[in-house]
């Protein structure tokens, strides 16, 4: 059942009335490969199972490195991924690349999605971009026919801490996705790795590796969730005298003068006053506070702001 957001409630409602299960997807992704095994993909790793599975359905392979399970996809590299469910699924065939070196190699595969879902012509025209979480749910969404009750519910989410986007929504009640943490949160921009394009698309292909899922349901304090974002118990001491609310507190501040000073140039790296965003947050924060960095104890030793605020931004959706 491929889903648009205009259709998104409705179909977010009467999926939610589905018995749980995808419709014969084992028959529809047979094995065609033999595992070769990698040295880099262990059986002790939450992705072994996904990326074997996708490399027997032929959907992912490995690389003369190996499956590089951390690695970035492009958005060409899931053009062909998505190109390749979509021949699985309806049987129409990618055209046969032409023999011209001038040719990109992922030409036909962009061809083949373009005409499944002209809607792609946009995203496709990028193919060497790092690839979004979203983007490829829009891919993924285009290589499931509409005939094809491929997303039958398991679950019943009807909120997302960053998204009401119905296309994600169904991915999730169909256990293709649980999010990030363990609210739920999507993370839309976020990039793709080759392991977490490996679990979307084994789930999609055999139904028993499916999740079911309650979010949690997320703090609505911000200080709570810089807390979450940070790792940091409530009521710990970061540095002497300043427990763990008051450091974030100081840190979101330091942050949220830079993101109006600076707008969409918001970087780590720009050039402040002779000094980096980050080395301007960290003096900030400590000045704010009445304290040195030689104050700080081990949590503060561990404390990446720049990790920090990207864990923060998923659990809110947005800046501060």
């Amino acid at each position: 059942m491929k889903l648009t957001k205009k259709l998104a409630a409705l179909a977010l409602a009467a999926a939610l009335c589905v018995p749980a299960a995808a419709a014969g997807t084992e028959d529809k992704f047979p094995a065609v490969n033999v595992y070769p095994g990698y040295a880099d993909v262990q059986e002790t790793d939450w992705f072994y199972d996904n990326a074997k599975l996708c490399y027997e359905i032929g959907i992912i392979t490995g690389t003369d490195k190996g499956f590089e399970p951390f690695s970035t996809l492009t958005v060409a590299q899931c053009t062909a991924i998505a190109a390749r469910m979509r021949e699985t699924l309806t049987g129409e065939a990618i055209p046969t690349p032409v023999p011209d070196p001038s040719i990109p190699w992922y030409q036909h595969y962009v061809d083949y999605m373009r005409a499944a879902d002209p809607s792609l012509t946009g995203l496709t025209a990028h193919p060497s971009d790092d690839i979004s979480r979203y983007q490829f749910l829009l891919l993924l969404n285009a290589a499931i026919p509409e005939d094809q009750d491929i997303l039958s519910a398991i679950n019943t989410i009807t909120a997302l801490p960053d998204t009401d986007d119905g296309m994600v929504l169904a991915f999730y009640n169909a256990g293709i996705l649980t999010g990030v943490d363990p609210y739920g949160t999507f993370a839309p921009d976020r990039t793709l790795n080759r392991a977490e394009a490996a679990a979307m698309i084994s789930r999609i292909a055999r139904s028993g590796l499916r999740k079911t899922f309650v979010p949690e349901e997320a703090p609505a304090d911000i200080t709570a969730l810089s807390l979450k974002a940070a790792y940091l118990p409530s009521g710990a001491v970061v540095l002497v005298g300043v427990t763990s609310e008051e450091f974030v507190t100081a840190v979101n501040a330091a942050i949220a003068r830079y993101e109006a000073a600076l707008g969409e140039n918001f970087n780590w790296h720009a050039d402040v006053g002779g000094k980096t965003v980050l080395e301007a947050v960290k003096d900030e924060t400590l000045t704010a506070l009445g304290v040195t960095a030689d104050q700080g104890g081990e949590l503060y030793k561990d404390f990446d702001y720049q990790v920090y605020y990207s864990r923060l931004i998923d659990l809110t959706g947005e800046t501060l």
